[in-house]
């Protein structure tokens, strides 16, 4: 440990020059680090947090203490990203893990601690002065004294005068810069704000919402006055408004992933009436500056496409896309490319008129939100590299990140005005689970944190996997497991679950869609899966009857997602259905594959052994398939805001017998049911569902 002196300082601060620790010598004053001396090379920012650390040994230092000692600027962009950086790199540096750490440890919500033991060799004794001779001219020797200290003096006065001035122009443009933003709250109902757009008379607010658990509707306010009225469009989702009035919306609107939706794109003015239909499968769409086209995202044969206008394809992409703004000047396209469906994970990407897309910012776990700054120079955005806590970027066509707004709580971008004032909302997300274990009488909140997913129920009913992905899971997330009876949780390990094996003793599970691993429920250790020539997993990973195999979602290089089937023990994945088939289940007897073509509607039966594949007689457009424990019977239902009605549907016949009906808890700012699951048996059950709570401001002031 470094030896804390008497007046409080670390040696650091008294006269230590190196300071040693494992076989690690740091050299504090030149900036250099050595192992068993040789050089080991470090960056600046990355040796500046280990120099922070060794002054505070054993002790945590707090992210916040790294920004005022590296970051002092506060106008620095992605602080957060920077700290995560250059610990990385630190770590890199040391050899070090952040898993089971020998010199850097994180501690949770708090930030670092530097758990070695440090040494340092004693501090060099200071120089000694050099008194100036005594001549045999006494009066010489005093008058140059007298000089010397009147120089001295007169250097000081002009130092000090130049150091006043300089802080006055320093303290002067600091100040101008960091005036605070104005903000004003324009909502004051319970609900979820959808979008929010700002009208081209420059006074009035659009914005879609759910108020008090009512279906979705839009909705005029001027920030000047109290209230706000409504436009008369019930169950409407917002999408713009054109320079000449004009509306883009979808009706009827049906939730999505988040605040997105989906239904047939139409045209309506300001002042009300009937949407015109223009394109059906539409989920966003921006209008040109002129107010003449629109830019529209559009679901075609599986595919995600962005055509301006509509019918001409700048970019399509297998993933999909959210939030497309039309650049102020026409001639670029902004989005957010989110390459995993149903995971909002991605970057910001920028498509010009030719078809030339270019990549502005990667790496963000979640993000939502984005327009495009007045001068038509930056994208801003609404993003998080961990948790669920957004906040507003800003990046250029160079690619320099910044950040633009920082809150205190999750906050969404909705739009930016020409004369700079900003929409946003403050955001409560929230994915919860209930459940009914066997027998019993009533739901149980299974949830954990802020961010739970229930995946698959244990063939007894008694046990619960879930994915936990909100603020403490990291950024691969957490598979957990839990008794139905609401027992405390276990952590089995990063990732995303698949389900249970058949003896209940292993979980499948992909870790950031590249890599399968199998997870013991008890003693044991964790086993990776050889991925052959697999680019990227999907969500969904079953068990085969006989414990020794596993069925997934995945693609080669450049390739559609197709079904593979693998070995546990060995061996390479195997392809068992043509390209372009996802959402893959096992039936009970092992004999065929419940999964979707996403060129077609609706799931359809594919052999094992490859033969022809056959529809599902009886399957409604758009319903939800899993197995029961008869390999002749479906569980089937349409996904639903807060309900759905579960039916049994016989694959041979057609025949159709209700089943049960479930309901989320009641109140406002539900977004969907999600992730419905019933045992083979129907003896339990267990559903997510998302709730978002959001009030929507007008913030003015930012840069």
């Amino acid at each position: 440990m470094l030896e804390i002196h008497q007046n409080g300082d670390s040696p650091s601060h008294n006269g230590f020059r190196r300071v040693r620790f494992g076989e690690f010598e740091a050299d504090l004053r030149t900036g250099e680090i050595r192992k068993a001396g040789s050089r080991v090379k470090l960056q600046d920012q990355p040796f500046k947090v280990l120099q922070i650390l060794l002054e505070n040994p054993g002790n945590v230092v707090s992210r916040e203490e790294l920004q005022s000692r590296i970051w002092p600027d506060d106008s620095y962009g992605d602080f957060d990203h920077a700290v995560n950086v250059a610990v990385g790199k630190l770590r890199t540096a040391l050899g070090d893990s952040a898993e089971n750490p020998s010199f850097v440890e994180t501690v949770p919500r708090r930030g670092y601690r530097f758990v070695a033991t440090v040494d340092s060799p004693p501090a060099l004794p200071p120089a000694s002065a050099s008194p100036i001779a005594a001549g045999p001219d006494g009066e010489q020797q005093s008058r140059y004294r007298f000089k010397s200290r009147r120089l001295v003096f007169v250097s000081l006065i002009i130092i000090v005068c130049a150091a006043l001035l300089g802080a006055g122009v320093w303290l002067g443009r600091r100040s101008a810069r960091l005036q605070p933003a104005q903000i004003q709250r324009l909502s004051v109902m319970r609900g979820t704000v959808y979008s929010a757009r700002f009208a081209p008379d420059g006074q009035n607010v659009i914005y879609a919402a759910s108020w008090e658990g009512a279906p979705v509707e839009i909705f005029s306010k001027n920030p000047s006055f109290h209230g706000s009225r409504s436009l008369g469009l019930m169950g409407t989702d917002l999408l713009a408004v054109s320079s000449s009035g004009e509306m883009a919306v979808l009706q009827p609107a049906t939730p999505q992933f988040m605040t997105g939706m989906t239904g047939t794109l139409g045209e309506v003015p300001l002042t009300g009436g009937t949407p015109r239909q223009l394109a059906e499968n539409a989920d966003w769409a921006d209008w040109s500056p002129d107010g003449k086209t629109l830019a529209v995202v559009h679901d075609v044969a599986g595919k995600e496409r962005l055509e301006f206008p509509l019918g001409h394809v700048l970019y399509e992409t297998s993933g999909w896309i959210s939030h497309v703004r039309v650049s102020p000047n026409g001639r670029e396209i902004a989005f957010l490319d989110h390459p995993i469906l149903n995971d909002d994970q991605g970057g910001v990407s920028v498509v010009d008129l030719a078809g030339k897309k270019m990549l502005l910012s990667t790496g963000w776990e979640s993000e939502e939100g984005l327009a495009w700054s007045p001068s038509g120079k930056e994208v801003w955005f609404s993003a998080t590299r961990a948790g669920l806590q957004h906040q507003v970027y800003a990046v250029d066509l160079s690619g320099h990140l910044r950040l633009a707004f920082r809150s205190l709580g999750g906050v969404t971008l909705q739009d930016i005005a020409p004369d700079g004032q900003v929409l946003m909302t403050r955001d409560d997300h929230r994915a919860a689970i209930m459940g009914e274990a066997p027998g019993a009488k009533k739901e149980l909140d299974l949830s954990w944190q802020d961010w739970s997913l229930p995946v698959d129920i244990s063939r007894d009913g008694k046990s619960l996997l879930f994915d936990e992905q909100g603020e403490q899971s990291g950024p691969n997330y957490t598979v957990a497991m839990r008794d139905m009876t609401g027992s405390p949780p276990v952590a089995l390990g990063d990732g995303m679950a698949g389900d249970f094996s058949p003896d209940g003793k292993w979980v499948a599970a992909t870790v950031s869609y590249a890599q399968l691993v199998l997870l013991p429920t008890g003693a044991g250790t964790i086993r990776r899966i050889n991925r052959g020539d697999i680019q990227q997993y999907e969500e969904g990973i079953h068990w085969l009857p006989d414990g020794k195999q596993i069925l997934f979602t995945g693609n080669y290089t450049g390739r559609a997602a197709q079904c593979f089937v693998q070995s546990i023990d060995g061996g390479s994945p195997r392809a068992v259905t043509p390209e372009g088939i996802n959402a893959c289940q096992i039936s009970p007897d092992g004999k065929l594959i419940a999964a979707s073509d996403m060129k077609k509607s609706g799931a359809q039966l594919y052999p094992m052994d490859s033969g022809t594949p056959r529809a599902i007689p009886g399957l409604l457009a758009g319903e939800t398939v899993q197995w029961t424990s008869d390999p002749n019977v479906l569980y089937v239902y349409q996904h639903g805001k807060s309900s759905i009605r579960a039916f049994r549907i016989n694959i041979l016949t057609g025949q159709r017998k209700f089943f049960k009906e479930i309901a989320v808890p009641e109140g406002p700012g539900v977004c969907e049911m999600t992730h419905v699951l019933f045992t083979l048996d129907g003896s339990a059950y267990a559903y997510g569902y998302t709730r978002l709570l959001s009030d929507l401001y007008l913030v003015t002031g930012l840069r």
